[in-house]
């Protein structure tokens, strides 16, 4: 099973493992990755000091892409991801899916505000906008999204 965690165009981390569960992904076999400066040496970085195993690695705190990328890898091989928007559109009124805006935030976007002119997404009714804000809030690991 491979999994891939990217911004789109720019940085990716692609994990092969042994095991074909997406929650318990098993032992990683191969690690591919490519990016800007900062993120590979980010990974180059965090493999010297921690090893191989990306699922063992700790949390980056950053709000970086970089970082944000990575605390989600080791968060899927762990089995601890859980995304918090499982509808694929979250604006109704602007067709905007959980992945554009999901991309958004990750490379930079950290208010609704920013999402919404990234976007679009909120800009007409703004009933999305609390779910805008909770997949900001959880992609930063500010709060735990409820």
């Amino acid at each position: 099973m491979k999994i891939k965690v990217e911004l789109d165009g720019r940085d990716f981390i692609e994990v092969e493992c042994l095991g074909d569960n997406a929650q318990a992904p098993g032992r990683v076999l191969n690690v591919s990755h490519m990016g800007c400066t900062e993120f590979m040496d980010m990974m180059k970085k965090m493999r010297r000091s921690f090893g191989a195993d990306i699922s063992k690695w700790p949390l980056p705190e950053g709000q970086d892409h970089s970082s944000l990328l990575l605390r989600e890898m080791v968060l899927r091989l762990r089995g601890e991801w859980q995304p918090v928007n499982a509808e694929e559109e979250v604006c109704h009124c602007r067709n905007i899916s959980a992945h554009t805006i999901d991309q958004a935030i990750i490379a930079g976007a950290r208010t609704p505000e920013v999402v919404t002119r990234q976007t679009s997404a909120s800009a007409q009714c703004g009933t999305c906008r609390p779910e805008v804000h909770k997949m900001i809030q959880y992609r930063l690991n500010q709060q735990k999204a409820s």
